[in-house]
């Protein structure tokens, strides 16, 4: 790797971490769980490992069930463990647990939270490779949640590396979207509510406030189911995509300026004449002025309520501050308050990945759909096993 390519890979995971790492300062549980309902520090640490141990009782019932009972129980790594959700629950069953994250912050609260002792370690990686490890190490590779957040470039590399950290026989699981559903595909996809199920009442609970330009804030909204079918909080078994609170912002003579800001999700499956409270995080315009917030309910890759006639709620909004092209004037590397993290979303091809797995000395023992990439996204969730024959 010539030294133009080796300074680009620093400077690509530098800006991942710097994400990251802020992720930890703010919000480090939502971060890692993004239930709306939960953000702004309102996760219960309890509550929050807890759903760690169900995924992995659920992971171990798993592997008796596709005939791979993880019969060595030596070490297990968890890679991009966050606080260490997964990692404390993984100690239940391996005599010794690994967790890796490439934000410091959320390595220094995984420490904290550690009811393990020297049997739990935490470390930062802040490289693209696993070389703290040596070959042949792992009984058990998890990552959930983790490889999306990263550009195919550096997924698939530690791709590689989780293959050659794994022992002979050894079982990695792992989680990353494939591909972007094509509008071609999206309608064999999607299961459409029918029209009279996109009736909806929207009510503000609160005046929107002034705010400042590019600011998240959030606010709550009573929704009400309308219509005269049952609205899907989530991707059903039937093949409904879930129905979501979302805005959009328009000057003061009604034109849309932004036409996707915010996603709120539902707490449960909404009935007809039921009503719930959303707190949905909004992003105000970049620039300073009046503004019409606008919310409307909206079906993922169907459609918004609006367009089936249901009405929207409005409410005026004043932005203050400098305007977007003033702030570009800072530098990158603004104080910590003032960034704001986000969460990028990539995938690496179903092909690609077998074929990685293939060439690293493994086998697929099974493939399964999954959706925690959102509905925008065709993703698999892989059970790989490294042959005992392997020396990679």
């Amino acid at each position: 790797m010539g030294c133009w390519s080796i300074l680009s890979v620093v400077m690509d995971l530098k800006e991942l971490q710097r994400h990251w790492h802020e992720f930890g300062q703010q919000d480090p549980l939502w971060a890692i769980l993004t239930d709306s309902q939960k953000r702004g520090g309102k996760w219960d640490p309890d509550e929050f490992f807890e759903t760690g141990r169900e995924e992995i009782d659920s992971v171990i019932r798993y592997l008796e069930s596709v005939g791979l009972p993880v019969l060595r129980r030596r070490k297990a790594l968890d890679f991009g463990c966050g606080v260490g959700r997964l990692t404390q629950a993984l100690c239940r069953y391996f005599d010794e647990c690994y967790g890796i994250d490439i934000a410091p912050s959320m390595i220094k609260l995984a420490d904290e939270y550690n009811r393990h002792g020297a049997r739990c370690h935490y470390r930062v990686n802040a490289t693209d490779n696993l070389k703290a490890f040596g070959d042949n190490t792992f009984d058990l590779v998890y990552t959930v949640l983790a490889l999306q957040h990263m550009r195919p470039e550096y997924s698939k590399r530690y791709i590689e590396e989780l293959m050659r950290v794994l022992a002979p026989n050894g079982v990695l699981i792992f989680q990353i979207p494939s591909e972007l559903v094509p509008t071609s595909q999206a309608k064999v996809f999607r299961q459409p509510l029918p029209d009279s199920a996109f009736k909806a009442e929207l009510t503000l609970t609160e005046q929107s406030p002034t705010v400042r330009t590019s600011s998240a804030y959030s606010i709550t909204v009573r929704v009400k189911n309308q219509g005269d079918t049952a609205w899907p909080a989530w991707i059903s078994a039937s093949g409904s995509y879930p129905v979501h609170l979302g805005n959009h912002w328009r000057n003061p003579k009604g034109h849309l300026i932004v036409h996707d800001d915010g996603r709120a999700n539902l707490p449960r499956h909404l009935q007809p004449s039921e009503e719930v409270e959303v707190e949905l995080t909004v992003t105000s315009p970049p620039n300073p002025g009046s503004y019409i917030l606008e919310l409307d309910m909206v079906q993922e890759l169907v459609s918004w309520f609006a367009d089936k006639g249901s009405p929207t709620t409005t409410t005026p909004v004043q932005v203050t501050g400098w305007p977007t092209w003033f702030k570009k004037l800072s530098t990158l590397w603004s104080s910590t308050k003032d960034f704001k993290p986000t969460l990028q979303m990539y995938g690496v091809s179903k092909q690609e990945v077998l074929a990685l797995i293939h060439a690293n000395g493994g086998r697929i023992v099974d493939v399964q759909d999954d959706f925690s990439a959102g509905p925008a996204w065709l993703s698999f969730r892989y059970c790989a096993v490294k042959n005992a024959l392997s020396q990679s």
